[in-house]
């Protein structure tokens, strides 16, 4: 035996062990992608080991290099120690040197995307191919357990999100993306209605608690991660009711207030607490838990509705679109006239003009620019559309006009001034921007929904001793890498971070502050974790041709057998039904009409399984394993760097 120091540290070692061994040995990690042996063995090509990683192994990575006083850089795999040796494992140098290296490694061995572009597009970073896979295997509670890891509410998620997965979908460049919404949806409801729901084990109990301010998406997810951990959490809620925004601003028939109970109990099985009608500045105070509390999460959301400043909207009947639906839920004092104009083209707007148009109002959607600019949904436009819903855009209220009866004391609205506008030049969001034209027209209106926008209620802060840093668009300054505030102890997420957003990026906002509040407990949050490298290989791209659906259709119809044409059609449609995109059932526009129960129905679980098969699983099979994906993470290597990359070995189509 002999003594070295490694890092500073003084070690009694074996000098017939490598310094890869022996730094491995006493917990000190050291870059490797090769298979670490007991003895003098140098790094070898761990290929045919089954217990390697599979992903990639090199016989001379030189990561593993490190700094030998007196001796300059040397292979940790390949060097035995002597008495007295001074070993660095990590330096300035080092860091700049493995990272070179890990560049000319990747740009060998990088063939295809590290994960699938539809991970890539959700914000939450859900591993959709592999829950995918499994439900293509009919392994519904593997598939489960993967969404959970990213996603706790995929009851919820899974009916209201507006699925960015879907559009990096690469099997849209064939025919149509899968389904991958209603996939999720279809999983988490055959979890709901087993004996037992998936609940993921909690770890051993810390002695920390967190206390988070607003039980939306954001608060719920964050809340619920670090109950797993083993902290104790307390959620607070302003409201009667635990939800935020999926409770009072999504309609009944999009998410049934029932699933979103279930899933909130769920959530709450490995002890997370939630106590409502406690209210930051009113029963509640941010300084007092600041001190309480060993971290606070400010889960506010932006649920203060912004209204219009034209002439008129002061008036009876004229509403503000956050409001109304809020209202809808709970007290329900406005009221629903018979013609209802719907001003704005979000999500907010739609929703508002969907839930009048079940009131039984003649419902019209004012939006000043056209339907290609409309930042809602397309399908939310769509099934608006087919409920009733009439659409005037390029036009713009300019004045609400009181009804001229005398019963109302000329206060209630009863007509709307619209200015015809016109498209001119891009503005910032990349959109024309409405132009005046000065060409006026006036319609009949008995109520005037106001929804353009939202923004974060700061009068909670009001008398608060803590001086929160906020942007200019009065949401809190936070650090995006790790939602820190900066002060004390507290964190921001969710459209208090951002602004309004939707329910999935508040999840993942969610899921960001629970791992970052953890390494602020355990004083390094510094060290907190960066996102995981992806590289994405876009010159395959170039092998897709989009007549293959055409082509396909074309063959698949000529191949289709039957005595009769109808015979034949009947075995063309089954057979495509293992390559178009499946449809989810809706109730019918007729059971719609003033009804609020749920409007889109689940998948069946065939129809699951064929769709999931649809998926080309097009990212890297090891990427959840693989070493070197895992080094260019630590190191931060931009993917950019490799953007000239030739494919070695190119596909000739998707198909």
């Amino acid at each position: 035996m002999i003594t070295i120091t490694i890092n500073g540290k003084l070690l009694e070692v074996d000098n017939n062990h490598t310094l890869l061994t022996i730094a491995k040995h006493h917990g000190i990690d050291i870059p490797t992608l090769c298979t670490v042996d007991t003895h003098l063995n140098p790094c070898i090509d761990s290929s045919n080991d089954s217990n390697a990683n599979k992903s990639i192994t090199h016989s001379h990575c030189e990561l593993c290099e490190v700094e030998i006083e007196g001796s300059g850089l040397k292979k940790a795999c390949k060097t035995t120690p002597y008495d007295g040796m001074s070993v660095i494992t990590e330096s300035d140098a080092l860091a700049t040197h493995r990272k070179k290296v890990l560049i000319q490694l990747l740009a060998e061995d990088t063939k295809e995307y590290c994960e699938a572009p539809c991970q890539t597009a959700c914000p939450a970073g859900v591993d959709i191919q592999s829950y995918l896979h499994h439900i293509a295997n009919n392994e519904h509670q593997k598939a489960i357990e993967v969404i959970k890891q990213t996603l706790p509410m995929p009851l919820s998620i899974g009916r209201v999100c507006p699925a960015f997965c879907e559009a990096g979908c690469r099997r849209r460049l064939v025919d149509e993306p899968l389904a991958i919404r209603q996939l999720k949806r279809h999983t988490a409801d055959i979890d709901l209605a087993a004996l037992e729901s998936y609940v993921p084990p909690r770890k051993p109990s810390k002695d920390k608690s967190i206390a988070i301010i607003g039980s939306g998406p954001g608060g719920l997810t964050c809340g619920y991660y670090l109950s797993n951990e083993g902290y104790n959490v307390t959620v607070f809620e302003a409201m009667p009711l635990t939800g935020g925004w999926l409770r009072y601003g999504i309609p009944e028939y999009r998410l049934p207030k029932a699933i979103l109970d279930k899933e909130i109990e769920l959530m709450c099985r490995n002890g997370m607490e939630i106590k409502t009608n406690c209210k930051i500045g009113e029963n509640l105070s941010l300084t007092a838990l600041s001190e309480e509390y060993d971290a606070v999460c400010m889960a506010v959301g932006a649920s203060k509705a912004v209204g219009m400043t034209y002439p008129g909207c002061d008036l009876d009947g004229c509403y503000l679109g956050v409001d109304y639906l809020k209202d809808f839920v709970t007290e329900q004092k406005c009221i629903t006239g018979k013609k209802v104009a719907v001003i704005g083209g979000g999500n907010t707007a739609i929703d508002c003009a969907r839930t009048a148009v079940r009131a039984g109002a003649e419902t019209t959607l004012i939006y000043r620019r056209t339907r290609a600019e409309m930042p809602a949904e397309a399908y939310e436009v769509d099934e608006a559309e087919k409920e009733g819903v009439k659409f005037s855009f390029l036009t713009n209220p300019v004045e609400n006009i009181a009804d001229t009866d005398d019963t109302n004391k000329n206060n209630w609205v009863r007509q709307v001034k619209l200015e015809i506008m016109a498209l001119g030049k891009p503005d910032s969001s990349g959109r024309c921007r409405p132009e005046p034209t000065g060409e006026y027209i006036t319609q009949e209106f008995n109520t005037v929904i106001a929804a353009v926008s939202q923004a974060p209620d700061l009068s909670l802060l009001d008398n608060e001793e803590i001086a929160i840093p906020l942007t200019r668009w009065n949401t809190i300054d936070c650090d995006e890498s790790n939602m820190y505030s900066g002060i004390r102890n507290i964190f921001g997420i969710g459209d208090f971070r951002r602004g309004p957003a939707t329910a999935i990026e508040a999840v993942a906002d969610g899921r960001r502050a629970a791992d970052a509040i953890a390494y602020y407990l355990d004083g390094q949050l510094d060290r907190l974790p960066h996102k995981a490298f992806t590289f994405k290989n876009d010159s395959k791209m170039q092998f897709v041709n989009p007549d293959h659906l055409t082509n396909i259709t074309e063959v698949m119809r000529m191949l289709s057998k039957g005595k009769t044409s109808e015979q034949k059609e009947v075995k063309f449609s089954d057979a495509m039904q293992h390559i178009l995109r499946v449809t989810a059932p809706e109730m019918t526009l007729e059971q719609r009409q003033g009804s609020f129960e749920e409007v889109e129905r689940g998948i069946s679980h065939q129809a699951a399984v064929t769709e999931a098969k649809r998926c080309f699983e097009c990212g890297c099979h090891n990427r959840n394993q693989c070493a070197l994906r895992d080094y260019a993470s630590v190191y931060e290597i931009d993917a950019t760097e490799l953007s000239n990359i030739k494919q070695q070995h190119p596909i000739k189509s998707w198909l």
